[in-house]
């Protein structure tokens, strides 16, 4: 789950659209609801995942939605499990995550990455919480440290990102916990792909339901472009332009 507002949306009298969305790990648009003025994601969240079926199901989101309402509701109500990113608008449960024993824990899983003039390494560690946080159903902590090596000029930077999650050990090893935190970027990923490639944010749509509707419809044009075999979405899009009377309507199956 993700918010995004739609800046082009915005006039001299009226803030922007925020729009808050449920994304497959595939970025299939499960779900979306407009979050109203005055209001925040946090409040929409319950209308957003209402009757979707999440049974089994985890759920993914940022540190906004680190709240112990969303956490309860998520896995007592819907019977979904969670992974939340922990961050310092959550202070007493970022100091707590922070300050668990991470130099003892052992190293878990690692993965080497090499692209885009910098070569990344991230480690992955998991510490059981049991009695060390009140937070709900709060079973583990994960911690990804990520080192960023410039290739270029050999500058070295690192980070470190904390979750917490529902599943039991026997549900996510740190490798699994690891992929959950990291997979949640998928979806900042997808808004990203949707302003450059098809220009989201300069979209001055604003009345109505249109800028809720170009959304759906955009979402949609990835998942039948994604389906072309091209390397990157502008490359399908060049591929569907060079015949724009019946490349189109072969890509959603009409002629």
């Amino acid at each position: 789950m993700d918010g995004k507002t739609l800046r082009g949306s915005a006039t001299a009298v009226e803030a922007a659209v925020h729009l808050l969305a449920a994304l497959t790990p595939d970025r299939r648009l499960v779900a979306q609801v407009r979050v109203p003025a005055g209001t925040s994601e946090i409040d929409a969240l319950a209308v957003l995942l209402d009757g979707v079926d999440l049974a089994g199901v985890v759920v993914t989101a940022d540190a906004l939605h680190t709240q112990a309402d969303t956490a309860t509701h998520l896995v007592e109500e819907l019977h979904a499990d969670y992974v939340l990113t922990v961050k310092r608008n959550q202070r007493t449960l970022f100091d707590q995550v922070k300050a668990l024993p991470w130099a003892q824990a052992p190293t878990l899983g690692t993965a080497r990455d090499r692209g885009h003039g910098r070569a990344e390494t991230r480690t992955v560690k998991a510490i059981d919480l049991a009695g060390r946080t009140t937070f709900p159903h709060a079973v583990q902590a994960v911690r990804v440290r990520r080192h960023v090596k410039d290739l270029r000029t050999g500058d070295v930077s690192w980070t470190c990102a904390y979750a917490v999650t529902s599943l039991e050990v026997g549900q996510a090893d740190a490798a699994r916990g690891g992929a959950l935190v990291r997979g949640h970027g998928g979806i900042e990923a997808w808004h990203h792909v949707k302003d450059v490639s098809l220009g989201e944010d300069a979209c001055t749509v604003r009345c109505g339901h249109g800028p809720d509707n170009l959304v759906a419809l955009r979402a949609l044009a990835l998942v039948f472009l994604g389906r072309l075999g091209q390397d990157t979405v502008p490359d399908a899009i060049r591929w569907v332009s060079y015949e724009a009377f019946s490349r189109p309507l072969d890509v959603i199956g009409l002629r």
